[in-house]
Formats: structure tokens, C-alpha cells, sequence
């Protein structure tokens, strides 16, 4: 049952106009506000059964001018109806594909913005959906051609940055692209915008091997998948992050580790399609070795990691982390002044013998005011 506090919150909330804000002026709310500016509230409803089962029967006079108005208002409904997210597709010829997602309550957090964990299971998403839409849907994987029994795809390395993370209820919209990255590996990039108004909020780009299912073996490229990629892939090639800011070698973790996080186990829930933990799994539990003060009081801009080795069900990993410099190169591509960064190490351990699973390094941008922590 909701509190006396959290009715009288919720009231308040409700009274306020749509789109009113403390910095209404700011950049940063133009996604949210747009959104609720579009939904116009519908005309007043006649009273129904529930009105009376909740203890207020249809008035059988017509009630008072003030009466009136405020039934009207207590009647409205605040938005009339919700825009939909337009169609997923292929676009530019068929060699890329653009995904339109409004984010959901169980995307969010207290703050009602996206993670990075939530963004990074949203970039998967786009990229299994791209698959399906140029090969079909496969029972072997993510983003496998379902004309090549026992080969998947499998993600190497992912790095995401995020200018501003998404509110609850804006629509966003992805697209999302690859192409061929040397003999073993291609690569998939993906740009993320605020649909109603078109500002770039977010970049990613990642990189994927093929594998045999039965060896769990790195391959090469079978020449009919070079032929079948060939059709899709972006010529010339476009980098959503670009080249130099990309790829840069991850430190090594210092042990003792400066910070040990909580013994995670994988569940049988965290399995994905390709029989191991799922690589945004890795995320959070790599999030949960971060400082309180930093994870809350800082905006994280950038994620890199590399997966190093498979995980699976009943596994006990060790989540460590180390505070590292910030490459020079970062401070120029968005961190901005003075950013801090941790370095990750998940670790799958029996006895003195352990096995590095995943290696992340988080930058993490200073706010400019205290606001921007509710902005």
C-alpha cells in the first residue's frame, strides 16, 4: 500500500504541467519535455462503475462551476495517447538497420534515467534484431546466419559512451552497423539519438569473432559468410567513435586489488543464447565494485571491456577494481577535465589457479553542479 508521503508526492506530480521542470531551459530535458509537450489531454470522461465502487457515485445534479471544474480536472486523463516507436528497418540500401525503443520502467533507476548496464542490453537488442532482419532468425545464438550450423558470432570487445543517459518514457532510436574488421573479426557500431530531437546521446562500437559451437574454437571467416556480410556492410566504412580514441590497451589490476567487490555466482538465469553468461551481465557486476560516492555523485561516461573467457552457470567470480589513469586521449573525446577511471578484473578462481574473464576500464565525468544529479 502506497504511503500518506508517496499519494501526496504522486498528487503533486500530477498537478504539475507536463512539461514543467526546474531547468525547463536545459538541453539535457529536451527528449522529455518534447515528449510530454506532443501528448495532449483528452476530453473529460463521464463517470463509470469504478467511480462508484472507489466511493463517489455519479452526481445525479450538475454540480457547481468550481464543482465542475474540478471533476473535469480529477477526470482527465494526463496524457491522451502515447506516440508509438516507429517500425524497426534497414535503411541506407539495406546497410543498416534503425531501431526506435521507448524506455521502460524496469530500464530505469530511482533517478528514472537509463544505466549503462540497460543501454548496453538495448545496443544487444538492436544487433540481434539487425541479424534477424538480413539472415532470419537463428536457434543457434545471437546474430548467427541460420544457414551456418554450429558458427555464431561472439563479442570480444565493447566500448560505449554516453553523453546523457535516457529518462523513462523517451523514445530513443538506434542504428546500428557493421563492417569487416581484417581476416578474424568484423565490426559493429552503433549511434543512439533522442528521436524527438534528433541529438546524439550516445555511441558505441564493438568487436566480434566467429566460432565454431562444438570447440568453442576461434574460426575464420567461411568465404560464403564474407560473400553473405559483403551485401550488408557499410563501404565506406563509418565509425561511430572514432578510430584513434578506440581500442586502447586496458592496465593491468594491481594486486591486492585496491577494491574487492562481492563473490558473484553465475545463476542459470544469466545463461544467454549462446550457452554462457551474458556479456552485459559482466556490466554489472563490474558497476558494483565502484565507490558509492563515484557511482552516484559522478556521470559515467565510458565503458571499455574486454571478454577474455567463457562463464557458466554455477561459477563463482571475483570482482575486483583499481583506480587508474585516464588516457590523454579520452580527456580530448568527452571525458572532460579531469575524469576518473577504475579498472575492472572479473575472475573465476579454484584454488591459487585463476582464470581473468573480463577486463573493463570505467571513466567516470565530474558533474558541473549538484542539479545535474536530478537534471
Amino acid at each position: 500500500m502506497a504511503s500518506i508521503a508517496a499519494i501526496h508526492t504522486l498528487q503533486a506530480a500530477r498537478a504539475r504541467p507536463a512539461a514543467c521542470s526546474k531547468a525547463a531551459g536545459r538541453s539535457a530535458h529536451l527528449c522529455s519535455r518534447t515528449l510530454a509537450a506532443s501528448l495532449q489531454p483528452g476530453a473529460s470522461r463521464a463517470p463509470t462503475a469504478l467511480h462508484a465502487v472507489a466511493g463517489a457515485p455519479p452526481a445525479a445534479t450538475e454540480p457547481s462551476a468550481n464543482g465542475a471544474a474540478a471533476a473535469a480536472a480529477a477526470e482527465a486523463p494526463a496524457f491522451a495517447d502515447f506516440p508509438a516507436p516507429a517500425p524497426s528497418q534497414l535503411v541506407e540500401d539495406g546497410r543498416a538497420f534503425v531501431e526506435a525503443h521507448r524506455i521502460r520502467g524496469n530500464e530505469v533507476g530511482p533517478d528514472q534515467r537509463t544505466n549503462m548496464i540497460s543501454m548496453a542490453i538495448l545496443l544487444q537488442e538492436a544487433a540481434s534484431n539487425h541479424a534477424v532482419a538480413m539472415w532470419g532468425r537463428s536457434t543457434e545464438g545471437f546474430a548467427s546466419d541460420p544457414s551456418m550450423s554450429g558458427l555464431i558470432f561472439v563479442m570480444t570487445r565493447l566500448q560505449i559512451q554516453m553523453e546523457r543517459y535516457p529518462r523513462w518514457g523517451d523514445i530513443i532510436e538506434i542504428k546500428t552497423w557493421f563492417q569487416e574488421d581484417g581476416k578474424l573479426a568484423a565490426q559493429r557500431d552503433w549511434l543512439v539519438t533522442c528521436k524527438s530531437t534528433g541529438e546524439a546521446i550516445g555511441r558505441a562500437t564493438s568487436t566480434w569473432v566467429m566460432i565454431n559451437m562444438q570447440t568453442r574454437r576461434l574460426i575464420k571467416f567461411p568465404e560464403v559468410a564474407r560473400q553473405k556480410c559483403a551485401a550488408f556492410q557499410l563501404v565506406p566504412p563509418r565509425h561511430a567513435i572514432q578510430r584513434e580514441y578506440t581500442r586502447q590497451k586496458l592496465p593491468e589490476l594491481g594486486l591486492p586489488a585496491e577494491i574487492v567487490g562481492p563473490i558473484q555466482v553465475a545463476r542459470r538465469s544469466d545463461m544467454d543464447m549462446n550457452g554462457h553468461v551474458n556479456n552485459t551481465t559482466y556490466l554489472a557486476w563490474a558497476m558494483e565494485t565502484v565507490p558509492s560516492d563515484i557511482y552516484h555523485g559522478a556521470h559515467l561516461y565510458q565503458i571499455e571491456i574486454d571478454f577474455k573467457a567463457e562463464c557458466h552457470g554455477g561459477d563463482l567470480v571475483e570482482s575486483l577494481a583499481g583506480r587508474c589513469d585516464t588516457h590523454n586521449l579520452l580527456s580530448q573525446n568527452g571525458a572532460g577535465p579531469q575524469p576518473l577511471s577504475f579498472v575492472h578484473v572479473l575472475r573465476r578462481c579454484q584454488g591459487e589457479n585463476c582464470t581473468e574473464l573480463v577486463r573493463a576500464r570505467t571513466t567516470w565525468r565530474a558533474l558541473e553542479s549538484a542539479s545535474e544529479l536530478s537534471d
